[in-house]
Protein backbone atom coordinates (compact mmCIF):
# COMPACT_ATOMS: atom_id res chain seq x y z
CA UNK A 1 0.00 0.00 0.00
CA UNK A 2 1.12 3.21 -1.05
CA UNK A 3 1.76 6.08 1.31
CA UNK A 4 -1.07 8.88 0.28
CA UNK A 5 0.66 11.92 1.57
CA UNK A 6 4.16 11.03 0.01
CA UNK A 7 4.94 13.10 -3.33
CA UNK A 8 5.77 9.97 -4.93
CA UNK A 9 1.99 9.40 -5.22
CA UNK A 10 0.84 12.68 -5.38
CA UNK A 11 0.28 12.59 -9.44
CA UNK A 12 -0.85 16.18 -11.03
CA UNK A 13 -4.08 15.93 -13.25
CA UNK A 14 -2.64 18.86 -15.09
CA UNK A 15 0.57 21.19 -15.14
CA UNK A 16 -0.88 24.52 -15.20
CA UNK A 17 2.67 26.27 -15.69
CA UNK A 18 3.65 27.88 -18.67
CA UNK A 19 6.95 26.41 -18.83
CA UNK A 20 7.18 24.95 -22.69
CA UNK A 21 4.63 27.24 -24.22
CA UNK A 22 5.86 29.09 -27.08
CA UNK A 23 5.59 32.79 -26.51
CA UNK A 24 4.62 33.48 -30.40
CA UNK A 25 4.28 37.09 -31.81
CA UNK A 26 1.10 37.81 -33.04
CA UNK A 27 0.63 36.54 -36.43
CA UNK A 28 0.15 38.88 -39.38
CA UNK A 29 -3.00 40.73 -40.45
CA UNK A 30 -2.47 38.34 -43.33
CA UNK A 31 -3.17 35.38 -41.30
CA UNK A 32 -5.92 36.64 -38.99
CA UNK A 33 -8.60 35.25 -41.88
CA UNK A 34 -7.20 31.75 -41.29
CA UNK A 35 -6.95 31.42 -37.79
CA UNK A 36 -10.63 32.53 -37.38
CA UNK A 37 -11.42 29.50 -39.76
CA UNK A 38 -9.61 27.16 -37.70
CA UNK A 39 -10.93 27.95 -34.42
CA UNK A 40 -14.50 28.05 -35.82
CA UNK A 41 -13.97 23.97 -36.86
CA UNK A 42 -12.57 23.30 -33.65
CA UNK A 43 -15.29 24.41 -31.99
CA UNK A 44 -17.71 22.50 -34.21
CA UNK A 45 -15.53 19.24 -33.56
CA UNK A 46 -15.62 20.36 -29.74
CA UNK A 47 -19.90 20.19 -29.71
CA UNK A 48 -20.24 17.15 -32.00
CA UNK A 49 -18.15 15.16 -29.46
CA UNK A 50 -19.51 16.75 -26.59
CA UNK A 51 -23.26 15.76 -28.06
CA UNK A 52 -21.68 11.68 -28.87
CA UNK A 53 -20.60 11.24 -25.32
CA UNK A 54 -23.77 12.74 -24.04
CA UNK A 55 -25.84 10.20 -25.72
CA UNK A 56 -23.10 6.96 -25.32
CA UNK A 57 -22.73 7.77 -21.73
CA UNK A 58 -18.90 7.79 -22.01
CA UNK A 59 -17.58 8.53 -18.43
CA UNK A 60 -16.58 12.14 -18.19
CA UNK A 61 -14.17 13.53 -16.87
CA UNK A 62 -14.14 16.43 -14.13
CA UNK A 63 -14.19 19.44 -15.34
CA UNK A 64 -11.67 20.70 -12.63
CA UNK A 65 -8.90 18.58 -11.67
CA UNK A 66 -6.59 20.20 -9.33
CA UNK A 67 -3.72 18.81 -7.38
CA UNK A 68 -5.34 16.31 -4.73
CA UNK A 69 -3.70 13.10 -3.30
CA UNK A 70 -3.56 9.79 -4.94
CA UNK A 71 -3.66 6.12 -4.37
CA UNK A 72 -1.77 3.30 -6.53
CA UNK A 73 -4.24 0.44 -6.48
CA UNK A 74 -2.65 -2.82 -6.09
CA UNK A 75 -3.63 -5.95 -4.69
CA UNK A 76 -3.18 -7.04 -0.96
CA UNK A 77 -3.73 -8.64 2.16
CA UNK A 78 -6.69 -7.13 3.88
CA UNK A 79 -7.89 -7.85 7.55
CA UNK A 80 -11.74 -7.61 7.39
CA UNK A 81 -13.01 -6.53 10.91
CA UNK A 82 -16.34 -5.50 12.80
CA UNK A 83 -17.00 -3.16 14.59
CA UNK A 84 -19.32 -2.37 17.84
CA UNK A 85 -19.94 -0.06 20.65
CA UNK A 86 -20.75 -1.54 24.54
CA UNK A 87 -19.92 -1.38 28.30
CA UNK A 88 -17.76 -2.46 30.41
CA UNK A 89 -18.85 -5.25 32.94
CA UNK A 90 -17.55 -7.95 35.15
CA UNK A 91 -17.76 -11.71 33.85
CA UNK A 92 -17.78 -13.08 37.76
CA UNK A 93 -20.32 -10.95 39.43
CA UNK A 94 -21.89 -11.27 42.95
CA UNK A 95 -25.14 -10.76 42.10
CA UNK A 96 -27.88 -8.60 44.66
CA UNK A 97 -31.34 -10.33 43.45
CA UNK A 98 -34.68 -9.59 44.90
CA UNK A 99 -36.56 -12.78 46.22
CA UNK A 100 -39.68 -11.23 47.10
CA UNK A 101 -42.30 -11.81 44.84
CA UNK A 102 -44.63 -9.49 42.92
CA UNK A 103 -43.70 -5.97 42.33
CA UNK A 104 -42.28 -3.55 45.38
CA UNK A 105 -40.97 -0.49 45.22
CA UNK A 106 -36.82 0.34 46.25
CA UNK A 107 -37.42 2.54 49.52
CA UNK A 108 -33.34 2.56 49.86
CA UNK A 109 -30.38 2.01 47.76
CA UNK A 110 -27.12 2.43 47.88
CA UNK A 111 -25.10 5.00 45.23
CA UNK A 112 -23.64 3.25 42.46
CA UNK A 113 -20.32 2.89 43.08
CA UNK A 114 -20.54 2.80 46.77
CA UNK A 115 -17.87 0.31 48.30
CA UNK A 116 -19.15 -1.75 50.57
CA UNK A 117 -18.54 -4.14 53.45
CA UNK A 118 -20.02 -7.66 54.09
CA UNK A 119 -22.93 -7.46 55.96
CA UNK A 120 -23.97 -3.77 54.90
CA UNK A 121 -27.47 -2.57 53.92
CA UNK A 122 -27.26 -2.12 50.35
CA UNK A 123 -30.87 -2.09 49.58
CA UNK A 124 -34.39 -2.20 50.77
CA UNK A 125 -37.48 -2.84 49.56
CA UNK A 126 -41.41 -1.43 50.37
CA UNK A 127 -42.85 -4.35 52.87
CA UNK A 128 -46.04 -2.67 54.14
CA UNK A 129 -48.12 -4.79 52.53
CA UNK A 130 -46.45 -7.87 53.24
CA UNK A 131 -46.25 -6.82 56.98
CA UNK A 132 -50.29 -6.52 56.87
CA UNK A 133 -50.63 -10.04 55.35
CA UNK A 134 -48.18 -11.09 58.27
CA UNK A 135 -50.68 -10.17 60.29
CA UNK A 136 -53.16 -11.34 58.96
CA UNK A 137 -51.65 -14.43 58.58
CA UNK A 138 -50.78 -14.82 62.33
CA UNK A 139 -54.81 -14.22 62.90
CA UNK A 140 -55.62 -17.07 60.93
CA UNK A 141 -52.47 -18.90 61.84
CA UNK A 142 -54.46 -19.12 66.09
CA UNK A 143 -57.83 -20.05 64.67
CA UNK A 144 -55.80 -22.74 62.90
CA UNK A 145 -54.38 -24.04 66.01
CA UNK A 146 -57.89 -23.95 67.58
CA UNK A 147 -59.67 -25.93 65.20
CA UNK A 148 -56.52 -28.61 65.52
CA UNK A 149 -57.07 -28.79 69.20
CA UNK A 150 -60.79 -29.35 68.71
CA UNK A 151 -60.51 -31.95 66.25
CA UNK A 152 -58.04 -33.69 67.76
CA UNK A 153 -59.98 -33.99 71.31
CA UNK A 154 -62.98 -34.90 68.82
CA UNK A 155 -61.00 -37.37 67.74
CA UNK A 156 -60.35 -38.93 71.34
CA UNK A 157 -63.63 -39.26 72.17
CA UNK A 158 -64.32 -41.07 69.71
CA UNK A 159 -61.49 -43.38 69.97
CA UNK A 160 -62.78 -43.50 73.48
CA UNK A 161 -66.39 -44.52 72.58
CA UNK A 162 -64.91 -47.00 70.60
CA UNK A 163 -63.00 -48.69 73.30
CA UNK A 164 -65.88 -48.02 75.89
CA UNK A 165 -67.97 -50.19 73.75
CA UNK A 166 -65.98 -52.88 72.99
CA UNK A 167 -64.12 -53.31 76.02
CA UNK A 168 -67.49 -52.20 78.54
CA UNK A 169 -71.03 -51.54 77.29
CA UNK A 170 -70.83 -54.28 75.05
CA UNK A 171 -69.57 -57.04 77.40
CA UNK A 172 -71.62 -55.65 80.20
CA UNK A 173 -74.79 -56.18 78.16
CA UNK A 174 -73.88 -59.67 76.94
CA UNK A 175 -73.71 -60.40 80.56
CA UNK A 176 -76.68 -59.42 81.50
CA UNK A 177 -78.19 -61.24 78.28
CA UNK A 178 -77.01 -64.62 79.71
CA UNK A 179 -77.45 -63.99 83.23
CA UNK A 180 -81.30 -63.65 81.95
CA UNK A 181 -80.86 -66.42 79.76
CA UNK A 182 -79.79 -69.04 82.69
CA UNK A 183 -82.48 -67.40 85.21
CA UNK A 184 -85.18 -67.85 82.24
CA UNK A 185 -83.89 -71.92 81.77
CA UNK A 186 -83.73 -72.03 85.77
CA UNK A 187 -86.95 -70.60 85.93
CA UNK A 188 -88.34 -72.96 83.46
CA UNK A 189 -87.03 -76.18 84.74
CA UNK A 190 -89.02 -75.37 88.40
CA UNK A 191 -91.76 -74.23 86.33
CA UNK A 192 -91.53 -77.73 83.98
CA UNK A 193 -91.25 -79.98 87.62
CA UNK A 194 -93.66 -78.08 89.10
CA UNK A 195 -96.11 -78.59 86.14
CA UNK A 196 -95.26 -82.30 86.43
CA UNK A 197 -95.90 -82.78 89.96
CA UNK A 198 -99.25 -80.85 89.70
CA UNK A 199 -100.09 -83.35 87.22
CA UNK A 200 -99.26 -86.24 88.98
CA UNK A 201 -101.10 -85.05 92.39
CA UNK A 202 -104.40 -83.87 90.33
CA UNK A 203 -104.62 -87.28 88.90
CA UNK A 204 -104.33 -88.62 92.78
CA UNK A 205 -107.14 -86.29 93.34
CA UNK A 206 -104.68 -84.49 96.08
CA UNK A 207 -104.48 -80.90 93.39
CA UNK A 208 -106.70 -79.12 92.32
CA UNK A 209 -107.54 -78.86 88.33
CA UNK A 210 -106.70 -74.89 89.17
CA UNK A 211 -103.70 -75.36 90.45
CA UNK A 212 -102.48 -77.91 87.80
CA UNK A 213 -103.39 -75.03 85.34
CA UNK A 214 -101.48 -72.52 86.73
CA UNK A 215 -98.62 -74.48 86.97
CA UNK A 216 -98.78 -74.72 83.38
CA UNK A 217 -99.03 -71.39 82.34
CA UNK A 218 -96.38 -70.81 84.93
CA UNK A 219 -94.12 -73.26 82.47
CA UNK A 220 -95.52 -71.57 79.44
CA UNK A 221 -94.30 -68.14 80.38
CA UNK A 222 -90.83 -69.71 81.16
CA UNK A 223 -90.78 -71.15 77.59
CA UNK A 224 -91.36 -67.74 76.19
CA UNK A 225 -89.10 -65.55 78.36
CA UNK A 226 -86.22 -67.90 77.95
CA UNK A 227 -87.40 -67.59 74.23
CA UNK A 228 -86.98 -64.35 74.78
CA UNK A 229 -83.47 -64.14 76.26
CA UNK A 230 -82.16 -66.05 73.69
CA UNK A 231 -82.94 -64.02 70.88
CA UNK A 232 -81.66 -60.65 72.70
CA UNK A 233 -78.66 -62.40 72.96
CA UNK A 234 -78.59 -62.89 69.28
CA UNK A 235 -79.43 -59.99 67.91
CA UNK A 236 -76.60 -58.44 70.08
CA UNK A 237 -73.98 -60.73 68.83
CA UNK A 238 -75.30 -60.31 65.00
CA UNK A 239 -76.82 -57.14 64.91
CA UNK A 240 -76.48 -54.64 67.82
CA UNK A 241 -72.43 -55.44 68.55
CA UNK A 242 -71.70 -55.07 64.73
CA UNK A 243 -73.92 -52.00 64.26
CA UNK A 244 -72.28 -50.13 66.97
CA UNK A 245 -68.83 -51.09 66.50
CA UNK A 246 -69.12 -50.03 62.74
CA UNK A 247 -70.76 -46.56 63.75
CA UNK A 248 -68.03 -45.98 66.29
CA UNK A 249 -65.20 -46.48 64.12
CA UNK A 250 -66.69 -44.37 60.96
CA UNK A 251 -66.69 -41.71 63.89
CA UNK A 252 -63.29 -42.13 64.96
CA UNK A 253 -62.20 -42.40 61.21
CA UNK A 254 -64.43 -39.18 60.43
CA UNK A 255 -62.67 -37.12 63.40
CA UNK A 256 -59.12 -38.06 62.77
CA UNK A 257 -60.35 -37.00 59.10
CA UNK A 258 -61.08 -33.96 60.15
CA UNK A 259 -58.08 -33.73 62.42
CA UNK A 260 -55.47 -34.38 59.36
CA UNK A 261 -57.01 -31.91 57.39
CA UNK A 262 -56.75 -29.04 60.46
CA UNK A 263 -53.44 -30.41 60.37
CA UNK A 264 -52.71 -29.62 57.02
CA UNK A 265 -54.41 -26.37 56.75
CA UNK A 266 -52.16 -25.02 60.28
CA UNK A 267 -49.12 -26.43 57.84
CA UNK A 268 -50.17 -24.44 55.58
CA UNK A 269 -50.80 -21.23 57.47
CA UNK A 270 -47.39 -22.08 59.71
CA UNK A 271 -45.76 -22.07 55.73
CA UNK A 272 -47.43 -18.93 54.79
CA UNK A 273 -46.48 -17.06 58.39
CA UNK A 274 -42.63 -18.43 57.68
CA UNK A 275 -43.35 -17.03 53.71
CA UNK A 276 -44.21 -13.82 54.62
CA UNK A 277 -41.72 -13.22 57.49
CA UNK A 278 -39.01 -14.56 55.07
CA UNK A 279 -40.19 -11.89 52.66
CA UNK A 280 -39.69 -9.26 55.15
CA UNK A 281 -36.50 -10.54 55.68
CA UNK A 282 -35.38 -10.50 51.82
CA UNK A 283 -36.86 -6.60 51.61
CA UNK A 284 -33.59 -5.42 53.16
CA UNK A 285 -30.39 -6.77 51.27
CA UNK A 286 -26.96 -6.69 52.76
CA UNK A 287 -23.66 -7.10 50.61
CA UNK A 288 -22.27 -11.06 50.70
CA UNK A 289 -18.76 -9.67 50.13
CA UNK A 290 -16.79 -6.73 50.32
CA UNK A 291 -16.56 -5.00 47.24
CA UNK A 292 -17.31 -2.34 44.88
CA UNK A 293 -21.30 -2.15 44.69
CA UNK A 294 -22.37 -1.30 41.15
CA UNK A 295 -26.10 -0.89 39.97
CA UNK A 296 -27.89 -3.35 37.44
CA UNK A 297 -28.58 -1.07 35.00
CA UNK A 298 -28.19 -1.75 31.15
CA UNK A 299 -25.10 0.35 30.35
CA UNK A 300 -26.34 -0.20 26.75
CA UNK A 301 -30.20 0.96 27.51
CA UNK A 302 -30.77 2.70 24.41
CA UNK A 303 -31.04 -0.91 23.32
CA UNK A 304 -33.88 -1.78 25.60
CA UNK A 305 -35.76 1.29 26.07
CA UNK A 306 -38.35 -0.63 28.39
CA UNK A 307 -35.80 -1.25 31.42
CA UNK A 308 -36.20 1.28 34.02
CA UNK A 309 -33.24 2.78 35.78
CA UNK A 310 -32.65 1.36 39.48
CA UNK A 311 -32.96 4.04 42.05
CA UNK A 312 -35.15 4.89 44.81
CA UNK A 313 -38.95 4.55 43.87
CA UNK A 314 -38.50 2.00 41.40
CA UNK A 315 -40.80 -0.69 41.05
CA UNK A 316 -38.94 -3.89 41.04
CA UNK A 317 -40.11 -7.90 39.97
CA UNK A 318 -39.10 -10.84 41.36
CA UNK A 319 -35.94 -12.24 40.23
CA UNK A 320 -34.75 -9.35 39.18
CA UNK A 321 -30.70 -8.44 39.78
CA UNK A 322 -31.01 -4.90 41.72
CA UNK A 323 -27.04 -4.76 42.55
CA UNK A 324 -23.75 -6.55 41.61
CA UNK A 325 -20.69 -6.82 43.19
CA UNK A 326 -17.77 -7.26 39.95
CA UNK A 327 -14.79 -9.50 40.09
CA UNK A 328 -12.85 -6.81 37.96
CA UNK A 329 -10.16 -9.16 37.47
CA UNK A 330 -11.97 -10.80 34.81
CA UNK A 331 -13.89 -7.92 32.82
CA UNK A 332 -15.85 -7.85 29.35
CA UNK A 333 -17.24 -5.82 26.97
CA UNK A 334 -21.19 -6.16 26.41
CA UNK A 335 -21.51 -5.10 22.47
CA UNK A 336 -24.07 -4.53 20.46
CA UNK A 337 -23.18 -5.86 17.16
CA UNK A 338 -25.56 -4.69 13.66
CA UNK A 339 -27.72 -7.55 12.38
CA UNK A 340 -26.35 -6.51 8.93
CA UNK A 341 -22.94 -8.05 10.37
CA UNK A 342 -23.62 -10.70 13.29
CA UNK A 343 -23.26 -13.30 10.77
CA UNK A 344 -19.48 -12.85 10.57
CA UNK A 345 -18.82 -12.71 13.87
CA UNK A 346 -17.88 -16.43 16.05
CA UNK A 347 -16.77 -17.13 19.37
CA UNK A 348 -12.74 -17.41 19.49
CA UNK A 349 -12.18 -14.62 17.29
CA UNK A 350 -9.73 -11.97 18.35
CA UNK A 351 -10.44 -8.49 19.35
CA UNK A 352 -9.27 -5.36 20.16
CA UNK A 353 -10.99 -3.25 22.61
CA UNK A 354 -10.50 0.64 23.19
CA UNK A 355 -11.63 2.05 26.92
CA UNK A 356 -12.65 6.08 26.57
CA UNK A 357 -11.54 6.49 30.65
CA UNK A 358 -8.17 4.99 29.50
CA UNK A 359 -7.63 6.68 26.17
CA UNK A 360 -3.78 5.38 24.00
CA UNK A 361 -4.70 1.73 25.49
CA UNK A 362 -5.53 -1.46 23.18
CA UNK A 363 -6.63 -4.28 25.33
CA UNK A 364 -6.77 -7.51 23.49
CA UNK A 365 -9.44 -9.58 23.79
CA UNK A 366 -11.26 -12.82 22.53
CA UNK A 367 -15.02 -13.15 21.38
CA UNK A 368 -16.61 -15.22 23.78
CA UNK A 369 -20.18 -15.51 22.60
CA UNK A 370 -22.74 -14.44 20.37
CA UNK A 371 -26.45 -14.12 20.96
CA UNK A 372 -28.38 -16.38 18.80
CA UNK A 373 -31.40 -13.92 19.39
CA UNK A 374 -31.91 -10.22 18.60
CA UNK A 375 -32.48 -7.95 21.40
CA UNK A 376 -35.56 -6.41 22.44
CA UNK A 377 -36.76 -4.03 19.75
CA UNK A 378 -36.02 -0.24 20.71
CA UNK A 379 -38.37 1.90 20.38
CA UNK A 380 -36.51 4.77 19.36
CA UNK A 381 -35.36 2.85 16.06
CA UNK A 382 -37.17 -0.17 15.93
CA UNK A 383 -36.24 -0.80 12.27
CA UNK A 384 -32.54 -1.69 13.46
CA UNK A 385 -31.65 -5.22 15.40
CA UNK A 386 -28.49 -5.51 17.66
CA UNK A 387 -26.97 -8.66 19.06
CA UNK A 388 -25.32 -8.94 22.10
CA UNK A 389 -21.61 -10.18 21.91
CA UNK A 390 -19.68 -10.59 25.28
CA UNK A 391 -15.90 -10.04 24.25
CA UNK A 392 -13.64 -11.06 26.92
CA UNK A 393 -10.73 -8.68 28.04
CA UNK A 394 -7.50 -10.58 28.51
CA UNK A 395 -5.02 -9.31 31.28
CA UNK A 396 -7.88 -6.86 32.58
CA UNK A 397 -6.05 -3.97 34.66
CA UNK A 398 -8.16 -3.45 37.78
CA UNK A 399 -8.26 0.03 36.84
CA UNK A 400 -11.33 -0.87 34.77
CA UNK A 401 -14.89 -0.32 36.06
CA UNK A 402 -17.75 -1.59 34.84
CA UNK A 403 -20.16 0.42 33.12
CA UNK A 404 -17.40 2.10 31.23
CA UNK A 405 -17.78 3.03 27.19
CA UNK A 406 -15.67 0.91 25.22
CA UNK A 407 -14.74 0.53 21.41
CA UNK A 408 -14.53 -2.99 19.89
CA UNK A 409 -12.64 -4.49 16.83
CA UNK A 410 -12.87 -7.92 15.92
CA UNK A 411 -11.21 -9.40 13.57
CA UNK A 412 -13.41 -11.51 11.45
CA UNK A 413 -11.41 -12.70 8.83
CA UNK A 414 -8.09 -11.67 6.83
CA UNK A 415 -8.75 -11.49 2.90
CA UNK A 416 -5.75 -12.65 0.65
CA UNK A 417 -4.74 -11.28 -2.68
CA UNK A 418 -7.64 -8.74 -2.86
CA UNK A 419 -8.11 -5.12 -4.65
CA UNK A 420 -8.53 -2.57 -1.55
CA UNK A 421 -8.34 1.43 -1.23
CA UNK A 422 -8.77 3.94 1.59
CA UNK A 423 -12.36 4.11 3.10
CA UNK A 424 -11.92 8.24 2.24
CA UNK A 425 -11.47 7.19 -1.54
CA UNK A 426 -14.92 5.90 -2.04
CA UNK A 427 -18.29 8.17 -2.17
CA UNK A 428 -21.72 7.44 -1.68
CA UNK A 429 -24.65 9.46 -3.11
CA UNK A 430 -28.07 8.40 -4.15
CA UNK A 431 -27.82 5.46 -3.58
CA UNK A 432 -24.69 5.05 -5.87
CA UNK A 433 -20.92 4.16 -4.43
CA UNK A 434 -18.50 5.42 -6.23
CA UNK A 435 -14.66 6.84 -6.72
CA UNK A 436 -12.22 8.74 -8.98
CA UNK A 437 -10.29 6.99 -11.37
CA UNK A 438 -7.07 8.70 -12.82
CA UNK A 439 -7.59 8.67 -16.81
CA UNK A 440 -5.41 9.80 -19.88
CA UNK A 441 -4.33 13.08 -20.16
CA UNK A 442 -4.79 13.39 -16.19
CA UNK A 443 -8.60 13.44 -16.01
CA UNK A 444 -10.54 12.21 -13.30
CA UNK A 445 -13.27 9.70 -13.84
CA UNK A 446 -16.01 9.11 -11.95
CA UNK A 447 -16.51 5.00 -11.62
CA UNK A 448 -19.00 3.29 -9.98
CA UNK A 449 -17.83 0.26 -7.83
CA UNK A 450 -19.16 -2.78 -5.53
CA UNK A 451 -17.73 -3.11 -2.21
CA UNK A 452 -17.15 -5.97 0.10
CA UNK A 453 -15.61 -6.22 3.54
CA UNK A 454 -13.10 -3.90 5.28
CA UNK A 455 -11.85 -2.26 8.53
CA UNK A 456 -11.65 1.43 9.79
CA UNK A 457 -8.77 2.32 6.78
CA UNK A 458 -8.85 -0.13 3.79
CA UNK A 459 -12.13 -1.45 2.01
CA UNK A 460 -12.36 -4.11 -0.73
CA UNK A 461 -13.45 -3.28 -4.16
CA UNK A 462 -15.20 -6.34 -5.45
CA UNK A 463 -16.19 -4.85 -8.66
CA UNK A 464 -14.78 -2.04 -10.84
CA UNK A 465 -11.44 -1.58 -10.12
CA UNK A 466 -8.50 -2.89 -11.56
CA UNK A 467 -4.85 -3.74 -10.24
CA UNK A 468 -2.54 -0.83 -11.50
CA UNK A 469 -5.21 1.88 -11.47
CA UNK A 470 -4.82 5.32 -10.12
CA UNK A 471 -7.82 6.67 -7.52
CA UNK A 472 -8.80 10.01 -5.90
CA UNK A 473 -7.85 9.89 -1.88
CA UNK A 474 -9.94 13.32 -1.73
CA UNK A 475 -12.92 12.94 -4.36
CA UNK A 476 -14.68 15.60 -2.99
CA UNK A 477 -12.10 18.03 -4.02
CA UNK A 478 -12.80 17.05 -7.74
CA UNK A 479 -16.29 16.68 -8.06
CA UNK A 480 -17.16 19.72 -10.34
CA UNK A 481 -20.23 21.94 -8.72
CA UNK A 482 -22.77 20.63 -10.64
CA UNK A 483 -21.89 16.47 -9.47
CA UNK A 484 -22.19 18.07 -6.12
CA UNK A 485 -25.77 19.71 -6.90
CA UNK A 486 -26.97 16.89 -8.53
CA UNK A 487 -25.35 14.61 -5.22
CA UNK A 488 -26.77 16.47 -2.85
CA UNK A 489 -29.59 17.62 -3.66
CA UNK A 490 -31.65 15.47 -2.00
CA UNK A 491 -34.08 17.10 1.04
CA UNK A 492 -33.28 13.40 3.25
CA UNK A 493 -29.62 12.98 1.99
CA UNK A 494 -27.21 13.02 5.55
CA UNK A 495 -24.68 15.35 6.10
CA UNK A 496 -21.56 15.73 3.98
CA UNK A 497 -19.31 13.45 6.36
CA UNK A 498 -21.64 10.78 5.68
CA UNK A 499 -21.27 10.23 2.31
CA UNK A 500 -17.83 8.87 2.73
Amino acid sequence: MANATTPKDQIPLFDPSPAGKAHAAPPPRRRRSRWRLFLALGLAAAGVVAAVAVKTGIPRASKRAPLTPLFHVVRTQLPITLHARGALESGKNREIISRVEGQNAILFIVPDGTIAKKGDLLCELDSSEIREKLIAERITLQQARADVDSATKTREVAEFALREYEGGTYPQTRQNAEIALKTAETNLDQAAGRFEWSTRMHAQGFVARSQMIADRDAKVNGEITMARTQGQIHVLEDYTRRKKVIELTAAVQKARSDELSKQAKLALEESKRKKYETLVEHCKMTAPIDGLVIHANDAMSRFSATQEVIQEGTMVRENQTLLRIPDVSEMRVNAKLDESVVSRAAPGQTARVTVEAVPGTVFQGRVASVQAMADPVNRDVPEVRFYTTMIAIQGAPTALRPGMAAKVEILASEAQGVIAIPMKAVLQARGETFVYVGGAGGAMLRRGVRLGGGNDEMIEVVEGLGEGEIVSLDPMAVMTEAEKRQAFAAVDAPSGDEWR
